[in-house]
């Protein structure tokens, strides 16, 4: 896959389709999930991802982690399918249905001589403020009715049906049927693959969208409007956007953040619904109003327990005029399926003797869990609970040898045991260093530099000028109580003079500044020196 060319040239992007080549093979699928992957995660958010392919997915392993990119980034991925290695019934192939079930996006079925047809519709569909009204899935062979309010933002209106026979009619709120002469445009048609239509400045009111397919089928409905809202998942109720995630978490009550465009009083979103991916209502929250709140854009919801099953929301409310609006999210949420907590210790932790020592555990859990030290198998201290991921540590007082050995932190949740263990390894502490700062002598004169050590067991000091052994100037000498000394300085031994002390507890290092201070030389002022003259010659 790749090398990726990012550019905003057109010249640049068709030179590099044209540089396009084929090489090795020789089975039909394609590497085409790692490649929407690289894509996902190079894009902007809330970005439109058009896969061309004749081919079905060989790396579908990779389905996902692009499920969770596309969660996160908010982004649409549609199919332009012009082959599919001849079987629909493959995982390689139905990937591409999850994804773009997940994305709110189509997979679309053509002849090679179609793909302009499509490339027009793809040129109308990539507009900056596309909304959501309607995402649905069919796995068989309906019909259905939507119900759908348009608000006077919506500017225009497209309805696309992808699946074999499709078929598609629309009702204004006075009940006719829209055809050709009513501002109903045909974007594309493809008799036995997909339908896409458009109206322009529809009525506001509840409009019917009446769509069918002889087979599996996917409906968007689509508009163009400033009204609209993103979501996040938190366990805790909040209004700070940073706190959420872009899915909740399965089993756990979770809240809603809303945050909504194109609203100011008294306009006001009224209710969230969750959806099923075939448009039937799973759940309904109501939306508390708050006319003084600030800022007025963030709603939170009230708690609720996420669906096993993937989801859309929908959000209905009013506009200034009174008018319904109804927006769906551009994606499907799945919740997250918590793993049993995930315990991180070091493998070896140093204790030093009679000195107070940690035995430090990190657990990462999205539900709550029970933590507790053991030691030889038996429990140390009582239980600890902990309500999302955090860290613990169990302190020994004054560490002595007897506390050497393996310590275990188990953490216990709803989802499972996870545990892990470290090695107490006690030893003398290292040494500890006094210093004086600054030292400060004359030049021509010995200088003597002193770090006071005290260690419990033998050490080794070293002293260093610049990174480098400071002995290295034959004017050092290192006396018997290990000071440094220099001979006969000068100004250019002034300077960060550094001490390591080492024992079997590990290193300490300080420094002391050496300050070679030049005598000032206060020369007399000229008229001074007139005066001294002339008294002399007295």
């Amino acid at each position: 896959i790749g090398p990726v060319t990012i550019t905003t040239d057109p010249k640049m992007f068709q030179h590099e389709l044209r540089e396009l080549y084929v090489q090795g093979g020789g089975d039909c699928p394609e590497m085409s999930i790692g490649a929407i992957k690289i894509a996902l995660e190079i894009s902007l958010p809330g970005s439109f991802i058009y896969v061309f392919t004749d081919a079905r997915s060989k790396d579908y392993k990779l389905t996902h982690e692009v499920l969770q990119l596309i969660q996160q980034k908010q982004s649409q991925v549609v199919f332009v399918l012009t082959g599919d290695c001849d079987d629909r019934n493959h995982i390689g192939y139905k990937v591409y249905e999850e994804i773009a079930s997940t994305s709110s996006g189509q997979v679309f079925h053509l002849d090679k001589k179609q793909v302009n047809e499509v490339l027009k519709w793809v040129e109308d569909a990539v507009q900056s403020s596309k909304v959501n009204l309607l995402s649905t899935d069919h796995f068989s062979q309906v019909s259905n009715t939507w119900q759908m309010p348009f608000d006077p933002s919506l500017k225009e209106v497209t309805v696309a049906l992808s699946g074999p026979a499709p078929d598609i009619e629309i009702k204004n709120p006075q009940g006719k049927i829209l055809g050709k002469d009513d501002s109903l445009t045909e974007l594309l048609h493809i008799p036995n693959s997909a339908k896409v239509v458009n109206i322009k400045d529809p009525q506001p009111g509840l409009w019917s969208v009446k769509t069918s397919s002889k087979g599996r089928h996917s409906v968007r409905i689509s508009g163009l409007s400033t009204i609209d809202f993103r979501a996040g998942f938190s366990r805790k109720s909040t209004m700070d956007f940073k706190m959420t995630s872009s899915r909740p978490v399965q089993g756990i009550p979770t809240h809603i953040l809303l945050n909504t465009t194109g609203l100011s009083p008294p306009a006001r979103p009224d209710r969230l619904e969750l959806l099923t991916i075939t448009g039937e209502v799973i759940k309904t929250l109501p939306i508390r109003y708050y006319p003084d709140r600030q800022p007025y854009n963030l709603w939170n919801i009230t708690e609720f327990i996420p669906p096993n099953e993937a989801f859309f929301l929908r959000v209905t409310g009013y506009d200034s005029q009174g008018f319904v609006f109804q927006r769906v999210s551009s994606v499907s949420f799945s919740s997250i399926v918590p793993d049993a907590p995930k315990v991180v210790m070091p493998a070896t932790t140093n204790g030093y003797y009679l000195q107070r020592g940690f035995i430090r555990c990190q657990v990462e859990s999205l539900l709550p869990f029970t933590l507790r030290f053991n030691r030889d198998g038996k429990p140390l201290g009582e239980d600890q609970l902990f309500s999302e991921s955090d860290s613990a540590s169990w302190e020994i007082e004054k560490i002595t040898l007897k506390d050497e050995g393996y310590y275990e932190c188990i953490a216990i949740s709803s989802a499972g045991t996870g545990q892990a263990r470290t090695f107490l390894d006690v030893s003398e502490p290292p040494p500890a260093i006094t210093v004086e700062r600054n030292v400060t002598v004359s030049p021509g004169t010995h200088a003597v530099l002193t770090c006071h050590v005290v260690s419990t067991v033998g050490f080794n000091l070293t002293w260093l000028r610049g990174g480098d052994d400071a002995r290295l100037d034959p004017r050092v000498n290192i006396l018997a109580n290990l000071s440094l000394q220099v001979s006969k300085v000068t100004p250019d031994d002034s300077g960060w003079y550094e001490c390591i002390a080492g024992n079997e507890g590990g290193n300490t290092a300080d420094r002391i500044y050496l300050i070679v201070q030049v005598p000032n030389i206060n020369l007399p002022s000229p008229k001074m020196a007139l005066q001294f003259f002339a008294f002399s010659r007295t």
